[in-house]
Order: structure tokens, then C-alpha cells, then sequence
């Protein structure tokens, strides 16, 4: 166990250096003026240019499957082949490619590295309390901070276009998102650096400056979120066998019971994964004992990875579902990645998912935790915990704008909690709003060419 613990140190410590490997000035006002420096020397009018780049979407979406489960390969291409968004949501791999080969500010952060609105969602704090927030950190990775914004704009537009909204609008709605969070990445530092720290992402204080129409369909959504605790994840996914046991549903091929081998592995991975969580947490762990597990597969660009569901029963009948998630290098590393032996070297993958999550949400999971079996890198969550989403193709343009909105606010939170968070402060002006706007139209060109590559291989 100590010996787990100071690896757990070193990859926090890590990936910390990484934050900070840039030497910066002790104040605000010298870090702001280190990023006007950075502008004269990377215009923002630099980070709208687009190069001409050659690449195959198909070729780079087979390098990454070629590291997933092949059964689970047709469902996970019935959901990419949904439409743009949904394509664009499973390919992160496709614009962190692009991104790389293109001027960037230099002004790096740590960044979720997949900020699309589909990646925010509702989840409890462990007072119980519901939050909405960045939710999803398997790409995160220390990078320059407009990569986040690129692709949070970038879904905007591809949403919106799926709902058929006014074109003009849309223009006008992504500059407002890109705004936002450039207004709000400031608004953070006339606090303190310990009252960005302890901001608060709980729902209510987040919706009581929006439209009341959007607040309404918010607080829809809470009471929904609301009821989605451990019992009704049991109710949903579990049964009672004739001898009354209680056993996960299973629906082949995605959700399945696992061989026994994977379930001894999966066991003393368990144990592990103890070892990495907070105290109380483990010790209220072992009061549990686990009667089930599946495989069961989430998402779309996670589908075909190897995630599992467990679950664990207590002396008094209470019950928790965990879900146990294959975490794999960012897909960006991945995707130059042509086989099994060159994952050899990730086993701290989990490690990393976790310190971002930490680090980037408001507040996380108690539950949280990582494991290897093997050469596998997982982390450890609990499921379906009060989480809950936004379906943002059931909103109205005006509910559109308002979730878009608090998703720029949300990251521009996330992005403050780095040191160079105030060197961007000083970097960016209003020009950025229309730079940023102007790419990602561009960029649309880009995703639905790509998609149509990738469709036309099942015509």
C-alpha cells in the first residue's frame, strides 16, 4: 500500500510540474503582463488561421479501435453515424490531431481537453449537493487553453445546426459563448486565489441570473437528477433471481456477465482501488461485499472500451453500484498508437483521469479511485449518483443559449484554477470573440467532411 500511495504521489506531482513547468511571476498584474507580451509575439489573429492538413478521418478512427472491444464496434458506429454532433463528440482524437499542427498561444492550462456541451452535466457533491460541471476528463492533459474553447464553440455551431436554428443567430450565439468565457476567465481574478478555490458549482446558484424560461427546464431536470440515487439505479438494472438474489440485467452484447478470470482480476483490483480512495471511504468499503458484475459499456466515444459495473451489498441490505472504466491515454496519443504492446507503458492513465477530475470540478466524488489489472490503466466512480444531463436537442433556441452560456462560464472556472490562468487574463481582448467564432465555422467544413468519409464506408 505505501508503495501505491507514493506512485499516487508521483503522478499527482507530475502532472502538477506540468501545470507549473513554465517559471511565472508571484503577481496577478506581472502574470497580465506577461500575456500581452505573449500577444505581440502570437497575434489572436494567429489562432484563427486554419493550415491546409492531410489526414484520414477513417484511417485515424481504425487506430483507435483497434484498442477496443470488436463485438461492441457496430453499436459504437450506430451512434457516430447519428450526425456531425455525434460523430464530433466520438472522435476527440480527430481535433486534437488538427489542433496540434496549427499556431497555438503558448498559454498552456490544465484543460479538460474534450469541453463539448455534451460534457457537462448534473452529479451530486458528497454533501448531497447537486452541481452542474465539466464531467467527463479522460482527454484531459495539460494544453494550450484555446483548444477547450475551440472545441466547446465548435459543438455549439454542430448542435445548433442540428436543430435547424437560424444561422445568424448561431453566429451571434458562438461569439456570445466565446465572450463569456473570456469575461468570466477575468471576472475570477478580482477574487482571491483561495476564493476561486472553494467556487461553487451548485445549480441554483448557477441558473439565478438566466432566463426564466431555462431555469424552469433546469430545475425540470433536478428534481430528475434528484431521483436518481442508488435505489433507482438498482430498480433499474438489477433483478432477483428465482432464489432471490440480486443480480445485474444483462443485453448482449453490451452489457454482459464477465468470465471468471476477469472477476478475479477485477476482485484484486478492487482491493487496490481501496487503497487509493479517501479514509472513510475505505473503511465504509468494507463493510460492502460484492455479489455481481458486468460488463456494460457507456457513451459514445468510450464505447467499446472495457467498462464494468459492480455491485456491492452491505450487512443492512443497502446497496452501491460502482462503475469500474477502462482509462486509456488521451485519444490524441492513442490515436499514433498502432498496437497493443505500445499501451505497455500506460498504466497511470487512471492516475491522470482522476487528479484532472479533482482538480477541475468544483467538487467530486467521494468515490473516486484508479486500479490496474495488468497492463489496463481503470478508474473508479460511483454510477449514475444523481447524474444527469441535458438533452440539448429538446431545447429552444433561448434554452440553447442559456445552457451554451453556463457551459462557458463553467470552463472558464476550470481554466482559473491554473496558474497561467492569469497570463491569459492579460493575453486575450475582444478580438478573440470574433477569431474564435470565425474558426469554428471554418472548422464545421472539417467535421462534416470527416463524418461523410466515415459514412461512406457503410454505404
Amino acid at each position: 500500500m505505501e508503495a501505491r500511495l507514493f506512485q499516487w504521489r508521483d503522478i499527482i506531482n507530475s502532472l502538477i510540474s506540468d501545470i507549473l513547468k513554465t517559471p511565472l511571476p508571484v503577481g496577478v498584474d506581472q502574470r497580465r503582463a506577461l500575456g500581452k507580451k505573449q500577444r505581440d509575439e502570437t497575434p489572436i489573429s494567429a489562432l484563427g488561421h486554419r493550415p491546409v492538413i492531410t489526414r484520414s478521418a477513417p484511417h485515424f478512427i481504425h487506430t483507435i479501435e483497434s484498442h477496443l472491444i470488436a463485438e461492441l464496434l457496430p453499436m459504437r458506429h450506430q451512434r457516430m453515424l447519428a450526425g456531425p454532433a455525434a460523430f464530433f463528440r466520438g472522435t476527440a482524437e480527430l481535433m486534437a490531431y488538427d489542433l496540434r499542427h496549427e499556431v497555438n498561444s503558448g498559454i498552456e492550462v490544465l484543460s479538460s481537453g474534450d469541453a463539448h456541451l455534451q460534457n457537462f452535466g448534473f452529479y451530486a457533491s458528497p454533501e448531497r449537493q447537486l452541481l452542474f460541471d465539466l464531467n467527463d476528463f479522460d482527454e484531459a492533459a495539460v494544453l494550450p487553453f484555446e483548444y477547450d474553447v475551440k472545441r466547446l464553440a465548435t459543438s455549439v455551431y454542430l448542435l445548433g445546426a442540428q436543430m435547424h436554428f437560424d444561422a445568424d443567430q448561431m453566429d451571434t450565439l458562438v461569439k456570445q459563448v466565446v465572450r463569456i468565457y473570456r469575461k468570466s476567465l477575468k471576472t475570477s481574478f478580482k477574487q482571491t486565489q483561495l476564493e476561486r478555490f472553494y467556487t461553487t458549482s451548485e445549480v441554483h446558484a448557477l441558473i439565478g441570473g438566466i432566463d426564466a424560461k431555462a431555469a424552469g427546464l433546469i430545475d425540470k431536470i433536478v428534481t430528475k437528477a434528484k431521483s436518481r440515487d442508488q435505489a433507482s439505479v438498482i430498480k433499474k438494472y438489477t433483478q432477483r433471481t428465482a432464489s432471490g438474489q440480486l443480480r445485474f440485467k444483462v443485453s448482449p452484447p453490451r452489457s454482459i456477465h464477465v468470465e471468471a478470470d476477469t472477476e478475479v482480476s477485477l476482485m484484486q483490483g478492487l482491493l487496490a482501488y481501496r487503497e487509493t480512495t479517501r479514509a472513510d471511504v475505505n473503511l465504509l468499503l468494507h463493510q460492502y461485499h460484492v455479489t455481481d458484475m458486468i460488463r456494460h459499456s457507456v457513451g459514445i466515444g468510450s464505447f467499446g472500451t472495457h467498462c464494468y459495473l459492480v455491485l456491492l451489498m452491505g450487512p443492512n441490505g443497502s446497496s452501491i453500484v460502482l462503475q469500474i472504466k477502462e482509462a486509456l491515454p488521451d485519444r490524441h496519443h492513442l490515436s499514433l498508437q498502432t498496437d497493443s504492446a505500445s499501451l505497455q507503458s500506460e498504466t497511470q492513465a487512471g492516475q491522470r483521469i482522476i487528479a484532472a477530475t479533482q482538480i477541475l470540478q468544483k467538487a467530486s466524488d467521494p468515490f473516486l479511485g484508479w486500479m490496474t489489472i495488468g497492463k489496463r490503466s481503470f478508474y473508479v466512480r460511483q454510477f449514475r449518483d444523481m447524474k444527469e444531463s441535458v438533452d440539448v436537442t429538446k431545447l429552444n433556441f433561448e434554452q440553447f443559449q442559456a445552457y451554451s452560456e453556463i457551459c462557458a462560464q463553467l470552463l472558464a472556472k476550470a481554466h482559473a484554477q491554473s496558474p497561467q490562468a492569469a497570463v491569459i487574463c492579460g493575453y486575450l481582448n475582444k478580438d478573440f470573440d470574433a477569431v474564435i467564432q470565425s474558426w469554428c465555422l471554418d472548422y464545421l467544413h472539417q467535421v462534416v467532411n470527416d463524418f461523410a468519409a466515415f459514412a461512406g464506408q457503410f454505404e
